[in-house]
């Protein structure tokens, strides 16, 4: 018995430090950036032991950096209810959760972390785009998205065209023995370039010839205009050994190389480069010498920044950080410049539906600033990463990079233009209810010098598609009918989102000796002078005039009680004639027109003499009527 006792005890002390071996295992290659392995040290661990809560922590945060977002949520649901938790693990299962979509369950979380760490702008702004998230799928037309079907890749991204495709960043499937990646278990990245055949397929790709492509990674990269110069990272090695920084860390690079018949050499080193921080992502502006790119090297905002230096080859002047307009506390990442001057980028802390969304600014020359910028929305952006977007020549069709399909893979994107759709509803004066049927709704493109006209049809109802990039004035009129309603505007300039507009109207038809008051004709005191105000109202009935031209009318004039009997039956005359002499001298035929001042003789209320009454009242008195009073066959 004693010595069944003593071999259990040596068989748990065994399995305990197999255990413990686990651990200080993950713990080592955790802290050696290779997650890939520390994965596998940390879950056969906690298959055996519960505890310690570091472990579990770790085994999050790994499958957080090697995105593996299921696994990711999966332990960080199980340790953010632990005592004494690093409220650092909110944010990262906040974050988590709105990858997956889950954003109810994300504001939860973030809300925590902001309750412990106030003042973090990255959290404020994800919570924010939690509670608003649906006015990032306001447009959902303005870009289509399918996937670029490149064989033989078991992740790509970073694309940027190349003649007549594309040079990408990619690592194929890895085999026993190859050389792969700690961080991932992967093979390591290189540069590729592919094309379509003549049945629109990708082909094969092929790794770029010469001294590019080496054995750690390469890319993302960038290409001159005439495509013999390229600009791209690299993890800093030197032949076949990687440099370490002082806290023992391989960073990237960005090198410089040549088109030498078929195959890139002279590999240069950027003179911006460190061995204590890294620099990547490079994009070259129009000019040819403009280089941007992503770094955290010291004094920058956050986690990586982007920056822009001026190049001539390898020699570069000092970075330049782009600043709070475009980087955050967050990270910056894959920076674009289109030949528009239009910076593309994609950021996980700005105001987005998780993980990366891409990004657009440019730059204010004559306020010297960054312009804000705008997220590029849904379907582009998702709640996965989406990144390294570029355009084509045609700057409609281009490319974006996203894992919205689990890995890394390329998509091809066309830029879509927003459309822009006016409706409304006719109805008579006052009965909502009652639709005015064939009512011309008259459409001016002020940009164009154009007129299009509609009918409502039998509901009162009409609908018509607007130009971008123009300005409109809308109105509705129809034959013995005065038009209520005003005209009404509409600017198409600068906007990018598409967008529905409505345009309702009211008409009042125009009857034999039934008076029609002319909204707003207001004189000065005393006067009987046609105001500019004035001039606008009498302007539509200008109009009912030249669309009738078998129609005669009474125009009249009315007070209020106050003042004479006699005074306010001279002065109303006068007003009456004022506005008939106006119509005329806009072309309408004086046979056609009569004119009456009634004073105060047709009050509509009560405010007769010696009635107190309110302005507003005696303001209804206060009027010109038109109504028709002949119409010749």
């Amino acid at each position: 018995m004693k010595k069944i006792i003593i071999t259990s005890l040596a068989i748990s002390i065994f399995i305990s430090s197999c255990t413990n071996g686990l651990y200080k295992k993950g713990v080592k290659n955790y802290d050696k950036l290779a997650y890939h392995k520390a994965i596998e040290n940390f879950e056969k661990y906690l298959t055996k032991k519960d505890e310690p809560i570091d472990a579990k922590v770790k085994l999050a945060n790994a499958y957080r950096l090697v995105n593996d977002y299921p696994n990711a949520e999966k332990w960080y649901s199980r340790i953010v209810n632990s005592a004494d938790i690093d409220p650092s693990n909110y944010f990262y299962y906040g974050k988590i959760l709105m990858n997956a979509g889950k954003y109810d369950e994300a504001k939860i979380w973030l809300t925590k972390y902001l309750e412990k760490v106030p003042d973090d702008f990255v959290a404020e702004m994800l919570l924010v785009s939690c509670k608003s998230i649906d006015t990032f799928k306001k447009d959902t037309t303005l870009y289509s998205v399918k996937e670029a079907e490149i064989p033989e890749i078991a992740t790509a991204f970073g694309e940027t065209p190349y003649g007549k495709g594309i040079m990408f960043t990619a690592d194929k499937v890895s085999f026993k023995n190859s050389n792969t990646s700690t961080w991932t278990g992967r093979s390591y990245l290189d540069i590729y370039f592919t094309a379509k055949d003549e049945n629109g397929k990708w082909l094969s790709p092929m790794l770029l010839k010469g001294d590019v492509n080496g054995r750690y990674h390469e890319g993302p990269a960038c290409f001159s205009k005439d495509g013999k110069v390229v600009y791209f990272t690299r993890s800093n090695y030197i032949k076949k050994k990687r440099a370490k920084s002082s806290k023992d860390e391989n960073n990237l690079k960005i090198f410089r190389a040549e088109l030498v018949g078929d195959k890139w050499t002279n590999v240069t080193e950027c003179s911006f480069n460190s061995d204590e921080y890294s620099c990547g992502h490079p994009t070259m502006a129009d000019d040819g010498k403009t280089l941007y790119f992503i770094s955290d090297m010291p004094g920058g905002l956050g986690g990586t920044d982007i920056y822009k230096t001026v190049c001539d080859g390898a020699s570069c002047t000092k970075p330049e950080n782009l600043g709070t307009a475009v980087n955050t506390n967050g990270n910056e990442m894959f920076p674009y410049m289109h030949s528009d001057g239009t910076l593309y980028f994609s950021s996980d802390a700005h105001n987005n539906l998780g993980g990366l969304d891409v990004f657009m600014t440019s730059y204010d020359e004559r306020n010297k600033k960054w312009l804000q910028v705008e997220n590029l929305n849904y379907p582009l952006n998702t709640n996965k990463d989406d990144f390294a977007f570029v355009l084509n020549e045609d700057n409609k069709t281009g490319y974006v990079s996203s894992n919205r399909d689990e890995n890394d893979k390329i998509y091809e994107i066309t830029k879509n233009d927003p459309t822009f759709i006016l409706s409304g509803y006719v109805n008579q004066k006052g009965k909502p209810n009652q639709a005015i049927d064939s009512a011309i709704i008259e459409i001016h493109n002020l940009t164009t010098k154009t007129k299009e006209m509609v009918l409502t049809n039998k509901a009162g109802t009409y609908k018509i598609k607007l130009n971008a990039k123009c300005e409109y004035m809308v109105k509705s009129w129809k034959p013995m009918y005065f038009t209520i309603t005003p005209p009404k505007s509409f600017c198409m300039i600068g906007k990018k989102i598409s967008e529905n507009f409505t345009a309702n109207f009211e008409l009042d038809q125009i009857i034999i000796e039934k008076p029609i008051v002319l909204e707003n004709i207001y004189y000065d005191l005393d006067k009987w002078f046609i105001r500019p105000d004035a001039a606008k109202e009498l302007d539509r009935l200008v109009q009912v005039m030249m669309d009738n031209p078998k129609l005669t009318i009474e125009l009249s004039s009315h007070t209020d009680s106050r003042a004479g009997d006699q005074y306010n039956l001279v002065l109303s005359d006068k007003r009456a004639k004022a506005a008939v002499e106006y119509i005329v001298s806009k072309g309408v035929d004086a046979k056609r027109m009569r004119w009456k001042g009634y004073g105060e003789s047709k009050l509509v209320n009560q405010c007769k003499n010696k009635v107190e009454c309110s302005e507003e009242l005696h303001q209804q008195n206060r009027r010109t009527e038109f109504k028709a009073i002949k119409l010749s066959k």
